[in-house]
Order: C-alpha cells, then structure tokens, then sequence
C-alpha cells in the first residue's frame, strides 16, 4: 500500500512542479514515469491471466505420525518472461508451510513435491495455492489462486499395546467371580457368606436358614466363557475434567488410548463400541471388522473435550448397555471421586470393568489420584494410571506391579 501511494504521489509532484516551472525534462520525465507504470502494470496484469496450475488431489485421511505427499504445477502461459513468482499453499493443517519462490521464461512450468507430516488430530483443508506475481521492478504485485479446497482427516495415532489385556484368564474362586458373573458355570462349587453385588438367585436358602445368615452358592467357572463377547470404550469428554496444554493433555491421552485399544481390538475379530460424551452423546454399538475402526477413529479425529456431561453421570444412563459378556475399559481424567459407585454398579451387571486413570497431577492438577486408584482397586477393578510424558505401551503393561502409582502420593 505504500510503494502504491508513492507511485501515485511521486509523479503527481513531478508534474505540479514542471507546470509551475515550465521545466521541460521534468514534464519528460513525467511522461516516463507514467508510460513506466501503465506497462509495468499491463506486465503484472498480463502475467497472473497467464499463470495456471495443477494440484494433485490429497488422500482424504493421514493419522498423526504418518506422512504423505503432494504435487504441484505453476505453468506460465505467456509469451512474458514472470520473474518473482511466489506461490504458497493455503492450509491449516498445524507445524505445515509450503512456500516457494521461482521464476519462470515464456511457456515454462515449474513442478514440485512436498511432504506433509500430520503432528495433531482433526479436519484440515489444503491444496489449493495461491500464487503471487509481479512486474521486473516489483511495482504491481499480484495474485491467483490455482487449485480446489480439499479436506483431509487426520486420525489419532494408535500405538502398539501387547501387555494390555483386558480379557484375561482367572483363576476360580471370590475373586473371579466379581470380574465376571458369566463365568460362573453350571456346577455349585461352594457356599459362602453374601457379599454385595451378589445376584439373588445364587442365595443358597437351606443353608441361609441353618446359620441366620444370607449364604450364595459359588460356582465353578465354565472355562467356555472367558471370551468376551463385546468390549465397550468409554472415554471422558467432560469439559472441565480436562488439564494440560497444546498436545500435552489429558484429552489428547485418552482419545489416543481410545483409538490404540479400538485398533487392537478390533484386530484381533472383537466386537468394540464406543461411548463418550462430547458435543453430543456418542454411541456406537459393538461390532466387528475395519469398517467399524475407521468409524471409531474418524469420530475420535474429530471429537473435542466440550462435554458437559460428567463421566460418572454418563456411566450411570449407559449401565443397562453393559451385561455379563462386556468388558467396559473406562478412560478418564483422575479428578472424579464419584466414579465408584457407577462403576460397582457396572460390576454387579456381570461386566468386567477396567479403569485407565489420566494422573491429573502430572497434567498440573493440584490434586493426587493415588487414593482414587487404590480406592478402585480394592473394589475389583483392574486400575492403570497413565502420566503425562510416560510411554502409554509401558504405563498400560499388565506385568507392571501396582505400586507403579505410589510416585503420585510421594510427590503429594
């Protein structure tokens, strides 16, 4: 806007000054100035109606760690020669800038490559350029834009987790019996005292009315039934359980636990739904095949933690969804004290239940999670706690001992 403003000014005072002087080189050189601008100006015009392009069409998903690659075509049509050309692609796709400076003769292109690397989830839009081009003295600046908006996906990462199992094999006895009601066979095995959570159907009456006390029958496990038929992820959206900042937060943890655990799953022929509470309520029923992971991990590219809904409110209207062939992985910020009793209430439906806890103190919350873990797993759930900047194939490794969590109440 200034070099314009000048262009405008400058000859302007050169002309007042030669019709008050009645110099003649000055109203020359004003007639140099002029005829100097109108062509540089018809060399830029001229130029951008002559540049065209091609954009090669982008894959329409990546996930985050992956790259892929584009190609681009500036062609100049013109018989000028376009010095200066500055083309830049227009994106928003985070940590990604493609800008390059070239020049080209009369009926010349010039082609490029560029690789893209997706570093953070969610819809972005690329390809098209928009290219600059000017006259040889830089007057009359201009630009086109070559190509369509495209949008691409990018999903989570999903990391490799061999030691995560949330399907394993138990042993008989009280123990079992409270990760899985289904487990229980055919065949009475014992009678012992009744616990809460025990089904009423189970109470063993003759021997309730012998001692005074309420007895249940203890079955045998039908090893038949230790394949689980569905496995439910539910992952805390609720806005203000959130910490951290950029890529560093407990949302960005769990909707990557999320979409590592749907891949494994879903791998290895499971039926996997999903259950959050975002924007919306999102429930996707378990099933099978990549069909569904590439539903799973779309919805998760692009969920965001603006939830309104506590988890411990969302657990509870989703409990009746979870029966005795559900395993229900629950991922969420530690920072919910009433999170047991939705959970207990999941258990005694027979499902089995395991907690992921997002250490909200490594995340700067001011509160240690050490209590509420244990507290979980005192009551028969099998508790992982995931801290901010840990590698989450090590913090969700099953051969780990539980005092992996005592740091959380040492710093405290």
């Amino acid at each position: 806007m200034k070099i314009r403003l000048a262009l405008i000014i400058f000859p302007l005072l050169t002309l007042a000054v030669a019709l008050a002087g009645g110099f003649t080189l000055l109203w020359r050189f004003f007639i140099f100035l002029v005829v100097l601008l109108l062509l540089s100006y018809l060399w830029s015009r001229l130029s951008v109606r002559s540049i065209d392009g091609r954009v090669e069409e982008s894959p329409p998903r990546c996930q985050v760690g992956k790259r892929f690659e584009e190609g681009f075509t500036v062609v100049n049509r013109s018989w000028l020669i376009t010095p200066l050309i500055e083309a830049q692609e227009v994106t928003d796709l985070p940590g990604y800038r493609n800008t390059v400076t070239f020049n080209l003769s009369s009926q010349s292109s010039h082609a490029w490559r560029t690789e893209v690397y997706c570093r953070r989830r969610g819809r972005y839009s690329l390809g098209s350029l928009t290219v600059k081009v000017t006259d040889p003295l830089g007057f009359f600046p201009m630009q086109r834009h070559i190509g369509g908006h495209q949008d691409i996906i990018v999903y989570p990462a999903t990391l490799e987790l061999p030691f995560f199992p949330a399907l394993p094999q138990q042993e008989p006895g009280a123990g079992s019996r409270r990760w899985l009601a289904s487990e229980a066979g055919p065949n009475a095995s014992r009678v012992r005292e009744y616990t809460s959570g025990d089904k009423l159907r189970h109470i063993h009456w003759p021997t309730t009315a012998h001692t005074g006390n309420l007895m249940v029958r203890e079955f045998d496990p039908d090893r038949s039934n230790y394949a689980f038929r569905e496995i439910w992820i539910v992952l805390d959206m609720h806005r203000a359980s959130q910490l951290g900042e950029g890529d560093e937060t407990t949302e960005e943890y769990g909707i990557t636990i999320a979409a590592s655990l749907a891949k494994k799953y879903l791998d290895s022929g499971k039926r996997v739904g999903l259950i959050a509470a975002s924007d919306r309520t999102y429930i996707y029923l378990p099933e099978t095949g990549d069909e569904r992971l590439q539903h799973i991990l779309q919805n998760l590219a692009l969920m965001k933690a603006t939830g309104e809904m506590p988890i411990d409110t969302l657990l509870t209207s989703v409990t009746e969804r979870f029966d005795a062939g559900s395993a229900v992985i629950i991922i969420m910020p530690s920072v919910n004290p009433g999170i047991a009793g939705p959970m207990r209430q999941i258990i005694n439906r027979g499902a089995r239940v395991t907690a992921i806890l997002l250490d909200s103190f490594s995340f700067g919350g001011g509160t240690s999670p050490a209590n509420t873990a244990r507290s979980l797993s005192s009551s028969g759930l099998k508790v992982y706690m995931v801290r901010r900047g840990v590698e989450m194939a090590r913090a969700l490794d099953s051969r780990l001992p539980f005092s992996r969590m005592q740091y959380v109440g040492d710093k405290a």
